[in-house]
């Protein structure tokens, strides 16, 4: 076990940069409105980001995915069905209940097509313009790390020796990732994730970025808030109040939906 001194770890003379998961990014897609402001506050400090251009090709390609899935569930559940008959439509009573499902079935319409219109037009997704523009600003200061053949066939042992941050599927999306922090990253980290990938190996994987890079992970953590605090910015408590309730509405929409479709991480390739 390597220990971490805190006048290392915390040495002001090293930077510190949030690795951000892609599944916190999409995550935004399950949660409310006011969840928005988290990002608000994320794109104030872009410098503090590690963007790779693995998590951004997960980014564009799963939006889809996540938005098609939450789609599939809404028409599923909202889709209410009734059972007629001769003598039931002889009733008054019957005859308001059909005008307000008639009324429910046009509303339920006019939200399906909201999500395809976020769907064919991402630049209305407030989600996808914050991605866009944190894109934009990387490319602007050439900080986007990105992919080389060499830390393809890394990635590609390290799926074969099983060393972790490991894929759930075919590919090898997480080790081609870890590799890129391996190969460019200088700076201490935080790691944001709730990705079990980090959870169950976060010991291995703070060996393993020391003895490559002789620098530490702090902390893994499933709140931006949280990490914001941890490189010193300070954050209000109305913000973490929306992102506790964000956390909350994650676990439920986990627990809710993972029984009604088949569940988005099968379909997710990292």
């Amino acid at each position: 076990m390597i220990p971490i001194k805190n006048e290392l770890a915390k040495d002001p003379a090293i930077n510190v940069k949030l690795l951000i998961d892609t599944n916190i990014y999409l995550d935004f897609y399950r949660s409310k409105k006011d969840s928005i402001q988290l990002l608000s506050e994320l794109a104030k400090h872009f410098d503090k980001i590690i963007l790779t251009d693995q998590i951004v090709q997960e980014f564009e390609r799963n939006r889809e995915v996540v938005i098609n899935v939450m789609k599939k569930s809404f028409e599923s559940e909202s889709n209410l069905q009734y059972i007629s008959s001769a003598y039931l439509q002889n009733l008054p009573e019957f005859s308001y209940l059909l005008e307000s499902l008639k009324d429910y079935n046009e509303k339920r319409k006019l939200v399906i097509g909201a999500i395809e219109i976020i769907l064919e037009t991402p630049e209305k997704d407030p989600i996808y313009s914050f991605f866009t523009d944190m894109i934009r600003e990387f490319t602007k200061k050439d900080a986007i790390l990105n992919t080389t053949n060499e830390i393809i066939d890394k990635a590609h042992k390290r799926k074969l020796i099983g060393n972790p941050p490991t894929s759930s599927n075919f590919s090898i999306g997480d080790e081609i990732n870890w590799e890129i922090i391996l190969a460019n990253v200088k700076d201490n980290i935080i790691i944001i994730g709730r990705d079990n990938t980090y959870t169950n190996n976060f010991s291995f994987l703070k060996r393993d970025f020391h003895s490559k890079t002789g620098r530490f992970i702090l902390k893994q953590t499933n709140s931006i808030t949280e990490a914001l605090k941890e490189i010193g910015v300070s954050t209000s408590k109305e913000l973490e109040d929306i992102e506790k309730k964000m956390l909350v509405e994650l676990n439920n929409y986990n627990d809710f939906w993972k029984h009604q479709t088949k569940g988005e991480n099968d379909q997710i390739v990292k």
